[in-house]
């Protein structure tokens, strides 16, 4: 197998190798610097400083420049919905990952403010963002906490929100839920909070599982509408999950068994592909095709709910659903795999080829088959998907990255990369992480912070800066423990 030095779009490759291989090279710090750096910067000009209350909440959002945190009018970058964001507030499910490297540095550094930093967010966090009739959290696609009017907001929407009956969206997003952390900072809030799903169904039965991504924050009532696409289905069904492992309540497994495994029982049984909406009722012909990113977070998280639930034969569907997309979504002469294929197993008119690098925030497609197939394989779920590894790794280490890239893109093609090094123990992979890592040091570190992208002046979490500081974090240990030690759950 070769890996081309060769990513980076000319200028940048330029930079990088005038620079001794970025900065990380030339003043020979190590990856643990700029994530403890950036952690101390973090603590020192991002908690919620601002309005009536102070909170160790962190910001969202922070001015590299002046690191001040903005109470609006910081541009949207591209591919991210002005109305999806946390301006001037804290989103807790966009540092779900950032979260962990606090903790993981308290383990490396001996320093406990790291910890106890991250334990003190998740209490505020869970005590103020919860809303008391439904037990829903002030998070996600599009809600969070705002520091000035302490607050859960909508986006930058605060005059709106303020209005008698404004129902406001919950939505669960793409990082595994934390329950675990907030189940340490209050157990009874956090079973609230998973109870509370319920409202994104259509009513009470558990055997229907008809349900809406959405959900009213502020309103217990069941849904309208049908828009059940099928990583949500995953994520309530891991959520269940936990809930299940942490009670020993039966029901929780069941619920978690039927919401799990509704759209593997609505898979073509020719072809072992699966739709993404079962139902949408403004786009009828949205989802009806299998897609590589929905495949693979929904085999990812139902794979996850059957560890939580020791459940063989959900984590035996979820490596059968990645498997019949390589089988059926790879083209060998292209060496690329159809970022959707039909049910049938034939290649969607028009459909692009996967790609690394997703503009805007949220993951890749072709580096979630990755981690997901990496994450299963690494767990005895099934050799054969090294394979599905290899093969995404050779295609995204291939491919040069866009001119302006972000946190998200870097971080996890550092996370990628290292996996595909566990599994194969080849170096290759892990010098093409330090290449990765070495680019975010020489283009998305300002004064202490990763900016959100390329040649921009903002931290934003929403932007996956959690995956790259995860990713940097992950590649100081294998560089400096033996494998052995390295026994950190690095999966998003």
């Amino acid at each position: 197998m070769h890996i081309s030095g060769s990513r980076y779009n000319s200028s940048d490759k330029v930079a990088v190798l005038s620079a001794g291989q970025g900065s990380a090279r030339q003043d020979k710090r190590d990856y643990l610097y700029y994530v403890q750096t950036f952690a101390d910067t973090l603590l020192a000009t991002g908690l919620d400083t601002y309005g009536p209350a102070s909170t160790p909440m962190w910001a969202a959002v922070i001015d590299a420049r002046d690191r001040t945190v903005p109470i609006r009018g910081v541009p949207p970058t591209a591919g991210v919905r002005s109305s999806d964001r946390a301006v001037g507030g804290a989103n807790y499910y966009h540092d779900v990952v950032t979260l962990r490297v606090f903790d993981e540095l308290t383990k490396i550094t001996g320093s406990n403010k790291y910890q106890k930093a991250s334990k003190a967010y998740s209490q505020a966090f869970i005590e103020r963002a919860q809303h008391p009739a439904t037990g829903l959290l002030g998070w996600g696609e599009h809600l969070y906490y705002n520091f000035f009017t302490d607050t859960v907001s909508v986006s930058e929407s605060r005059m709106i929100e303020q209005m008698p009956g404004f129902l406001m969206p919950h939505e669960l997003i793409e990082w595994t839920p934390p329950w675990p952390r907030l189940w340490e900072a209050d157990p009874v809030r956090t079973r609230q909070a998973i109870e509370g799903l319920q409202y994104h169904f259509t009513g009470p039965d558990p055997q229907t599982n008809l349900f809406n991504r959405h959900a009213v924050w502020n309103k217990s009532t069941y849904q309208k509408v049908i828009m059940p696409w099928i990583k949500h289905a995953a994520l309530y069904a891991y959520s269940y999950a936990f809930l299940y492992q942490q009670t020993g309540d039966a029901t929780w497994k069941e619920k978690s068994w039927q919401i799990g495994t509704l759209y593997w029982n609505l898979r073509d049984r020719r072809t072992n592909l699966v739709l993404g909406c079962l139902y949408h009722a403004s786009e009828p012909e949205a989802g009806k095709t299998a897609s590589l990113s929905n495949t693979a977070l929904y085999a990812y998280w139902l794979y996850k709910a059957g560890e939580l639930c020791a459940s063989d034969e959900m984590k035996r569907q979820a490596v059968t659903l990645l498997l019949a997309y390589d089988k059926y979504g790879w083209n060998e002469a292209q060496r690329n795999y159809y970022s959707e294929v039909n049910l049938d197993g034939s290649p969607v008119k028009g459909a692009p080829w996967s790609t690394p690098w997703k503009e805007g925030y949220g993951t890749s497609s072709l580096l979630t088959l990755s981690r997901v197939a990496a994450y299963i394989a690494a767990k005895g779920g099934a050799n054969e998907l090294t394979s599905i590894v290899k093969k995404s790794l050779a295609i995204a280490n291939g491919q040069s990255l866009p001119d302006i890239y972000n946190d998200q893109n870097l971080g996890e093609a550092i996370h990628a990369n290292l996996e595909g090094y566990e599994l194969t123990k080849d170096k290759q992979y892990l010098e093409q992480a330090q290449r990765y890592a070495d680019m975010a040091v020489a283009f998305l570190w300002k004064d202490g912070l990763f900016v959100r992208q390329k040649g921009d002046n903002y931290y934003e979490a929403k932007l996956g800066t959690g995956d790259l500081l995860s990713g940097f974090l992950r590649l100081h240990v294998a560089l400096n423990s033996k494998p052995r030690e390295n026994s950190t759950d690095w999966s998003f």
